[in-house]
């Protein structure tokens, strides 16, 4: 007659309690021959009944039995680890990272049941061990510096950095959209991590570990660049090379493939950088106090002053500008825009609805700077740059013009320019 498993679950509480006290009648009445029995158990070397390890008993089996069977579990479970991106896959071997099973831990601790107390607290443990059993898990250690290491190399062979879209300009003078690129970067840490408790309890992923690396956008995205279909304004001044000319292609490509999305404002100040040795700069003229001097970047003033020319013509928003002492020799009187490291800075803002885009070339001794953006933002207008006044007092105005009509007159600023005080050596 077959037991339900509701009586066998009943059956195993009545010999849960009456084991309970047959094991006190047993010591009281019989004593020293229980004793005698639980010492014969408990010194043995064999493991107890009720222990089990992968859903399979173990009890019975000596240190040595016990060890092979520990062994031989490591070995069905102790695989190397494949990692799949796309098309590629990398693996690491588990010698690689010095993943070894903890066989003596894990038969130490088979054997550790029903022995190391009392007489009774042994034959104790003993029968609650075959009643409710006990499992005995193995686990595994390994290099977590030799895993990084490889997941590292993987990581260098799936990482790139992002790469801006950008616009230039054809051989033919056209414009050419180039898409940006997205970067990827594998979270090597958070990778280790998710692969510490699989490895340490022999749990290894059967199939392919699949990579998400990360997205990172690229400053300026494809998107950004879209919408921009023509030159809205440009500029160009002349220079002789030499130190001087160095300076300008410096700054020239600091301010070069930058993007003003709209409402933004641009600081030259903030783009360029500092004027210094460290950061390529040589010393050429400049003016100081009014008086003309040389140090660290000189010529770099023609380049917001060519740069301040071409968003004018633009129609974008200066926001600061500051002129020189005296006139300049590479633009009109009124149309230079000085700069100085850390307290004067040439500003302007995007009002548009669409992004707009510099381009800036030195090349030879002409220094150009192009406003690129979306041609209907101008509304159909042309736009030119006029003065009023004297050299040394010019009053500038912005005329926005419809063909021959003039849609309005922008008043700018009024400069005052005073005399080169005398060199100073």
């Amino acid at each position: 007659m077959e037991t339900s498993e509701a009586q066998k679950f009943n059956l195993k509480n009545f010999l849960s309690t009456k084991a309970a006290a047959i094991v006190a009648a047993g010591v009281a009445v019989v004593g020293a021959g229980t004793l005698a029995f639980s010492n014969s158990i408990a010194d043995g070397n064999k493991i107890v009944l009720g222990v089990r390890s992968e859903g399979q008993p173990i009890n019975g089996l000596d240190k040595r039995g016990a060890e092979k069977f520990f062994t031989n579990v490591a070995n069905q479970k102790i695989h190397k680890l494949t990692f799949r991106y796309g098309t590629e896959e990398f693996v690491v071997m588990p010698e690689e990272i010095d993943l070894k099973p903890l066989v003596d831990k894990a038969t130490q601790e088979a054997f550790s049941y029903g022995r190391g107390g009392s007489t009774v607290s042994n034959f104790n443990d003993q029968i609650k061990c075959a009643l409710n059993g006990r499992n005995v898990k193995l686990s595994a250690e390994f290099d977590a510096t030799k895993l990084n290491e490889k997941l590292a190399d993987i990581a260098a062979k799936i990482d790139c950095d992002p790469v801006n879209a950008l616009c230039r300009f054809s051989s033919g003078g056209a414009i050419e959209k180039i898409p940006g690129v997205i970067g990827k970067r594998l979270n090597v840490e958070e990778l280790a991590l998710s692969l510490t408790e699989p490895l340490t309890t022999l749990n290894l992923p059967k199939g392919a570990i699949d990579l998400k690396p990360e997205e990172i956008p690229p400053f300026i995205t494809t998107e950004d660049i879209s919408a921009i279909d023509s030159v809205l304004g440009t500029y160009s001044t002349y220079y002789n090379p030499g130190d001087r000319g160095d300076n300008i292609w410096i700054a020239a490509n600091a301010i070069s493939n930058k993007l003003v999305k709209s409402s933004w404002t641009f600081s030259f100040n903030d783009t360029v950088g500092e004027r210094t040795w460290d950061n390529g700069y040589k010393v050429a003229g400049v003016i100081i106090n009014g008086r003309p001097a040389e140090d660290y970047g000189g010529g770099v003033c023609q380049v917001s002053s060519t740069l301040y020319n071409a968003i004018l013509l633009a129609g974008l928003t200066p926001t600061e500008r500051t002129p020189h002492f005296y006139q300049s020799t590479y633009v009109a009187p009124g149309r230079d825009a000085t700069v100085a490291d850390g307290y004067l800075d040439f500003k302007f803002r995007n009002d548009f609805p669409h992004n707009v885009y510099l381009i800036a070339e030195a090349y030879g001794s002409t220094l150009s700077v192009y406003v690129l953006g979306t041609k209907a933002d101008l509304g159909g207008a042309d736009i030119a740059i006029e003065r009023e006044g004297s050299d040394m007092t010019p009053s500038i105005y912005r005329v926005w013009y419809s063909g021959n009509d003039v849609i309005r007159s922008e008043f700018l600023h009024t400069d005052v320019y005073e005399k080169p005080k005398p060199r100073q050596d």
